[in-house]
């Protein structure tokens, strides 16, 4: 069987949360306005992510891969976190 991913879908994709969770980190105190400052504290933050958010962020991904063969691929996927499926607290 050949699966063919959604590339526009944050739950077939752990960039996506990563990004999220990165944008909630960097911003937490106030808006950064130089591109310096913004390059600076991205880096930093990806340099100190806890790698259990990111094993949580990839192994959530079977679960909605698991939905689609379900449904057959249809156009009927919700995408987000599903009934009892644990959320990832952001620190």
């Amino acid at each position: 069987m050949k699966l063919i991913l959604l590339g526009n879908s944050p739950d077939l994709n752990a960039i996506e949360p990563t990004w999220f969770w990165m944008k909630c980190e960097t911003t937490k105190k106030s808006s950064i306005h130089s591109n310096k400052a913004l390059k600076e504290a991205w880096i930093e933050c990806w340099e100190e992510m806890d790698m259990k958010l990111v094993r949580n962020w990839i192994e959530r991904i079977p679960v909605h891969i698991q939905e689609i063969i379900q449904l057959e691929g249809g156009n009927q996927y919700k995408e987000g976190r599903k009934v009892n499926q644990d959320k990832v607290r952001i620190h």
